[in-house]
């Protein structure tokens, strides 16, 4: 009856390891900014940005070298960020630079529009 009791305990012990190693994951996954957004107002967001556009590609040309698509500013996870998309070697890059400060907090590779409308149309 103990060694039921103890790897009853072992198993509870382990099962909350592995949520919370999971949890964890996750909560690195986040992108967290310098710029809270409160209220999310897309015409506000100009307004809360210390960075400009200029400065902001600028930094993110820097982490991923290529043409510049476009760029603007986006609500990501309630922080304000500019989001750059850059092509180079054939492949879409979102790259997210924090508004206030010009840090990379992020790098992915994004599908290419017609690719997006390809997916969106089979689904």
């Amino acid at each position: 009856m103990k060694n039921t009791k103890k790897l009853a305990a072992l198993a509870l012990g382990g099962l909350l390891l592995t949520t919370s190693a999971a949890g964890i994951a996750t909560a690195s996954n986040q992108l967290n900014g310098s710029i809270k957004i409160m209220h999310d107002n897309e015409a506000n967001y100009a307004d809360l940005a210390s960075l400009t556009i200029d400065q902001a590609v600028a930094s993110a040309l820097k982490a991923q070298p290529g043409k510049v698509i476009k760029a603007g500013l986006e609500n990501e996870n309630g922080y304000l960020v500019w989001d750059v998309e850059v092509a180079s070697n054939n492949q879409i890059h979102e790259v997210k630079v924090d508004a206030k400060n010009a840090k990379i907090l992020k790098i992915e590779k994004d599908k290419a529009d017609s690719q997006k409308e390809s997916a969106e149309e089979n689904d």
